[in-house]
């Protein structure tokens, strides 16, 4: 009986070829990668790829912090702030005190803030972390229907910005010190 024998050249070749189509595959891919975030850097630094950058915000229907249901419909006409935030993000709690004091300055003039907390295993630290950094605009409880009608909300904090008109007007992903939140609520008036 003949015994089928392989020669180590063959089988050399084999795993280099494997290398050589992971490495092309990995360029092509990193390429493709890098070539999206070119062009979702066209649609500017302060706007997400995810939510909305134009038109009418999707509707949502939400509780708030005392089990009242607060509809988006409620904002129709006004000028409108959408937070999508967390009690566990840093840039979340960093950002809500410039929040508090630019919303207690142009509240009377119609501005509406609305904060959708996503928090999940931590919303017992809700109540203590409104009371702490004295938030007096709507805080709402939010799901992951609505995180997704807003384009997914892939992370946090978001903030859009929606005029009288019922339009979008501009989406923030990161932190807003006070001074940016400030000036793009004055926008918004």
């Amino acid at each position: 009986m003949k015994r089928r024998t392989f020669s180590r050249k063959g089988i050399g070749a084999v795993p280099l070829i494997l290398a050589v189509v992971v490495v092309l595959a990995g360029a092509f891919l990193l390429y493709r990668n890098w070539q999206t975030g070119q062009e979702a850097g066209k649609v500017g630094a302060d706007t997400a790829a995810g939510p909305p950058v134009s038109g009418p915000p999707p509707p949502f229907s939400l509780p708030d912090t005392n089990g009242n249901i607060f509809s988006s419909t409620q904002l129709a006409g006004k000028p409108a702030v959408i937070n999508f935030f967390a009690t566990w993000c840093p840039p979340c709690k960093a950002e809500i005190p410039g929040f508090v004091e630019v919303y207690n300055k142009h509240r009377s003039k119609g501005l509406e803030l609305v904060g959708i907390s996503l928090d999940t295993d931590t919303r017992e630290n809700l109540p203590g972390f409104l009371m702490s950094n004295k938030v007096g605009y709507r805080i709402l409880l939010g799901d992951l229907a609505t995180a997704r009608a807003y384009g997914g909300v892939s992370a946090l904090p978001t903030t859009i910005f929606v005029g009288k008109d019922g339009e979008i007007k501009n989406v923030h992903v990161g932190y807003m010190d006070k001074e940016a939140f400030d000036k793009e609520v004055m926008k918004l008036l």
